[in-house]
């Protein structure tokens, strides 16, 4: 089984015909079943593993944001099957985190309370407010809310809720469909002042790698790719200077881009910085790594420069003015 997966995923076009089939295949089932194995971070991972994970990724929006204590309501895209991160938004003066996702995670529910308790143990607004609450039910944790479905997606749920302070997400707005209509829909329903923080993942997520490098997918003709992962969750190749030509357009005057990956490299950067901040000798490993395969790319990314090509993985902050 094995040799015959690293054969097809060795071949672009016999691994382009496998997702057009299974993606045909997912429109049927999620006619009927919106659950998934998709976000489920915290199956393989101890109560310890989840908890540090958890203040790793909070650490991250504060540290790249520069905002220590948040306030008003916080929306998260995609949290997946854990709201361990909205419950630290909470400890840290949010009034309310509204968690959207599209799909429902499978998870652990003795897990996740097992996490929970010990989140409680070392936040005290946590420990006040978690006191005599059942935590093995998401809904019952106060100031959190769950929305699942269709109209939880990104491109639906923020027509409807606004006002939010802050929204964030955590490499999810690589796999939603339009991804455009999603930066523009959340940048709308931010109250004025208010702050996107999220973290992209531009990886192929294992539609070639480890078997091909990890641009791979980016030799995929944009038709074709549409009938692999339309409206799928896979990769949506919406890129980096994709990101920042939107973004520069809504927002001009306070997006932020710091890149904490690039391509051809197997360590992310020490710390995300911005493009032009990049250390001068690896900058130039990731422009070479695009440049030995760029013959190869679908001709969509053919005029994009490689320095921007280059970026797997890379936070963007911006804020609204205030009024």
């Amino acid at each position: 089984m094995q040799f015959l997966k690293r054969v097809i995923k060795q071949n672009v076009f016999l691994t382009s015909l496998v997702y057009i089939i299974r993606n045909i295949k997912l429109r049927i089932i999620y006619l009927f079943d919106i659950s998934t194995d998709s976000g489920s971070t915290h199956a393989q991972l101890s109560v310890s593993e989840s908890v540090d994970y958890i203040e790793g990724v909070f650490k991250d929006y504060q540290r790249v944001s520069g905002i220590e204590q948040f306030s008003g309501r916080i929306a998260e895209i995609g949290p997946g099957d854990s709201a361990g991160v909205a419950l630290l938004f909470v400890a840290h003066g949010a009034d309310q985190v509204d968690l959207a996702d599209r799909f429902y995670s499978r998870r652990s529910n003795s897990h996740n309370a097992d996490v929970y308790q010990m989140l409680s143990e070392k936040y005290p607004v946590l420990r006040q407010m978690l006191t005599s609450v059942d935590l093995s039910d998401d809904s019952a944790l106060p100031k959190i809310k769950r929305f699942y479905g269709e109209k939880a997606s990104g491109e639906l749920f923020f027509k409807e809720h606004k006002d939010y302070s802050v929204v964030v997400s955590r490499s999810v707005l690589e796999h939603v469909d339009n991804p455009e209509l999603v930066l523009r829909s959340i940048y709308d329903a931010l109250k004025p002042g208010g702050v996107l923080i999220h973290k992209v993942d531009l990886r192929d997520h294992g539609m070639f790698t480890p078997y091909r490098e990890s641009t791979a997918f980016l030799r995929i003709p944009r038709w074709v790719y549409r009938l692999m992962t339309w409206r799928s969750g896979y990769p949506n190749r919406f890129l980096f200077h994709d990101y920042k030509r939107v973004l520069q357009d809504i927002c001009p005057d306070s997006t932020k881009l710091l890149v904490a990956a690039i391509h051809g490299r197997d360590e992310p950067l020490s710390e995300a910085v911005p493009l032009d901040r990049i250390p001068s000798d690896i900058r130039l490993s990731g422009i070479h790594a695009i440049e030995q395969v760029r013959h190869k790319f679908a001709s969509c990314f053919q005029d994009v420069p490689s320095d921007e090509l280059m970026v797997s993985s890379f936070f963007f902050i911006c804020e609204k003015p205030k009024i």
